[in-house]
């Protein structure tokens, strides 16, 4: 064999060498399978640990802050109370047929209330479907009945709970729930399985008025989670005008910062790893306006204890005075004594005295007989002007016959005469016989 020969022998024994560890490494670098994407709520089978989403509050534009102070008095208020509710009908799964339907609810230990003037107070919210609340206040002997309009055809998940005045979901055990109901027939895979979670967004709401704004909301079927390290579950990404962050307990916040003009809230409930669960159910978006005009009353840095007894349903409104106390009873006054027809206008009133013995025995001596000076000049009393007037009609000089008293006359003319004031005798007799007389009345 020639060196050409072997040459050609050594390069075709090299490529192969080399073609062969190329083949090798190749293979050693093609990688495993991809593992298959772990289910809600599971911690994944991959040989090294998930990495789990950290949670983290407001930051950047917005801000956490403590709620009004009237809120939290209203709350400290509410703590005593544990609302229990429970569904009295429709029963969960119930079809329903017609054009309006009835929900009963049982409440327990919430004072539901309402004030003209100051609002909501206490109450029971529903929500339909994801829908905003419809709230009631008009709880009797605890129970809750109200009419509504008839669902629209198909499956419905319904949610009702405890609300504060100012709307946000009270998370005690018992105070809330839920059930399924269908209109004319139920639709299979309309609403999430009987145990899947979901999510209900409490708020922003109706009741949203301005910074600093409310953000709540309910997952049910959610399991326990932060009871120990590395146990996440879930995960709450809420978004607020564009600016995001994540949150893994069911606690209301409020927020600030969030500008002026209409707020769009997106809630979206998440797997441990950032995976959405369900969105069809679980990616809600709500948008609000703030209101102008006058805000709540609960957004005030403190409230009066009328005011808080009046969201208690403690008090009746201010509009509504309470019964007036009885008015005391004053003694009746005597009757005062009104001046009779028959009297002058300028006589004064004179109250009546016990006669002295010298004034009976001045009435004793006969009137005809008693005469007096300056007749014309001297103006008698009034209550005697009758009586003499009569006396001048007699042509003798004799009393005249007095006259009954009219039946119409009131009561009080029998009021005892006053004592006349001392005066010179008078007498009716005029001319030359009135000459015969001297000043004491005796006959000349």
């Amino acid at each position: 064999m020639g060196d050409s020969a072997l040459r050609r022998l050594i390069t075709v024994l090299m490529t192969g060498l080399m073609t062969g560890l190329i083949s090798v490494l190749i293979l050693l670098e093609v990688p495993a399978p991809a593992q298959a994407l772990s289910l809600p709520w599971s911690r994944g089978t991959a040989d090294r640990e998930p990495v789990t989403l950290p949670a983290a509050g407001p930051s950047g534009r917005l801000q956490e802050v403590a709620a009004p102070g009237a809120v939290q008095q209203l709350r400290r208020e509410l703590a005593s109370h544990q609302p229990r509710l429970s569904l009295e009908g429709p029963s969960n799964d119930s079809v329903l047929n017609g054009e309006t339907w009835t929900l009963k609810l049982r409440v327990e230990d919430w004072p539901a209330a309402s004030d003209p003037e100051l609002g909501l107070g206490a109450h029971i919210a529903l929500q339909i479907d994801g829908s905003p609340p419809q709230r009631f206040s008009q709880v009797s002997n605890g129970h809750l009945q109200a009419q509504l309009p008839a669902l629209s055809p198909g499956s419905h998940r319904l949610s009702a709970y405890a609300a504060y005045p100012w709307g946000e979901a009270v998370k005690t055990p018992g105070a809330s729930l839920n059930w399924r109901l269908h209109q004319a027939q139920a639709l299979e895979g309309t609403q999430p399985e009987q145990n899947a979670p979901w999510l209900e967004l409490v708020s922003p709401s109706e009741l949203s008025a301005g910074e600093p704004l409310l953000l709540d909301w309910l997952i049910w079927n959610a399991p326990l989670q932060n009871l120990r390290a590395g146990d996440a579950r879930w995960r709450l990404r809420l978004t607020l005008n564009g600016d995001s962050f994540l949150m893994d307990r069911q606690e209301a916040l409020w927020i600030r910062g969030q500008g002026s003009g209409n707020q769009e809230v997106q809630m979206e409930l998440l797997d441990s790893l950032g995976e959405p669960i369900t969105p069809v159910f679980n990616n809600q978006l709500r948008v609000v306006s703030n209101r102008r005009g006058k805000r709540p009353v609960w957004m005030q840095s403190s409230l009066s204890g009328q005011q808080l007894a009046r969201l208690l349903g403690q008090a009746l409104p201010e509009q509504e005075p309470a019964s007036k106390p009885a008015a005391i009873a004053e003694p009746e006054a005597d009757p005062i004594v009104a001046p009779s027809s028959e009297q002058t206008p300028n006589a004064p009133a004179v109250a009546p005295q016990a006669a002295s013995p010298a004034t009976a025995a001045t009435e004793k001596v006969p009137t005809e007989n008693v005469p007096t000076e300056n007749a014309s000049t001297a103006e008698p009393p009034a209550q005697n002007a009758p009586v003499e007037d009569a006396r001048a009609a007699q042509p003798d000089g004799t009393d005249p016959v007095p006259e009954q008293p009219s039946q119409e006359q009131p009561a009080t003319r029998l009021i005892p005469r006053a004592e006349p004031p001392p005066l010179a005798p008078t007498s009716s007799l005029g001319g030359s016989a009135r000459e015969l007389l001297n000043a004491d009345g005796t006959q000349r």
